[in-house]
């Protein structure tokens, strides 16, 4: 049975995002990062310091069709963007055949300052992951970023609190370039909340759905955290730092 979380302007599920979606009416947008691959599942490591080398991802990957039968739900109640840190496999086989409803208008690249090193030596590392910027079919574009590319250059998330972690400030340029003030995010894929954290500090309402127990738990926490900061979280819009930023 799904437990569900209200707070403030935020609605968290704990459960399946398949048994949530239909329950739900028309959201602004979704900024999400699904599971990946079980190639890429099976082949990630740890690159924190007590667990060097070790198996780095503990929860279920998906599969293009999965993901593909997910985004034409979200069709369902999406008729603009939907962004995504996404498998290159998953954004290959979208621009071959994109989600029923969607079409898939650019690829862009998260590159990372301090990726995991090639544990083998025998190739460069990866370095980087896909981003995945789809949008409803027929519908007319829009966004907030002017004619910036979409591409980032930033750290890795390694504070522990989730295996996949991304960086907030990523997330709050997303929302702040695909969504306006007081619009809805949904996130199908909540995980430990980095959406949800960047949604309340750009000004926005908010709808996470988390399977996993222990990640829905760290992302209400995280949230709670936001809220808890009354003077300090919400952000007005502005233009994008210098660093660390979608280029």
């Amino acid at each position: 049975m799904a437990e569900k979380v209200t707070i403030g302007n935020t609605t968290l599920y704990c459960a399946d995002c398949m048994d949530i979606l239909p329950t739900l009416g028309k959201v602004d947008a979704v900024i999400t990062d699904p599971p990946y691959s079980e190639t890429t599942h099976k082949n990630a490591k740890s690159n924190r310091a007590k667990g060097y080398g070790n198996k780095a991802i503990d929860f279920s990957s998906i599969t293009d069709g999965e993901l593909s039968i997910v985004i034409a739900d979200l069709g369902l109640i999406c008729d603009r963007w939907l962004v995504s840190t996404m498998e290159w496999r998953h954004i290959a086989k979208f621009d071959q055949a994109p989600p029923d409803g969607w079409e898939l208008v650019r690829f862009g690249v998260w590159v990372k300052t301090n990726p995991m090193p090639q544990i083998s030596c025998d190739r460069p590392s990866q370095g980087w992951e896909g981003i995945a910027y789809l949008h409803k079919k027929g519908e007319k574009k829009q966004w907030n970023g002017g004619g910036r590319h979409g591409n980032y250059v930033g750290a890795l998330v390694t504070d522990g609190g989730h295996p996949t972690g991304k960086p907030v400030l990523m997330f709050s340029q997303f929302v702040e370039r695909f969504s306006n003030s007081d619009e809805t995010i949904l996130d199908p894929f909540m995980g430990s909340g980095t959406t949800g954290v960047a949604a309340v500090q750009m000004g926005r309402k908010f709808i996470g759905i988390e399977k996993d127990p222990r990640y829905f738990e760290i992302a209400c926490k995280r949230i709670q955290a936001v809220y808890d900061q009354p003077d300090m979280f919400v952000q007005r819009e502005k233009p994008a730092p210098i660093q660390d930023e979608l280029i």
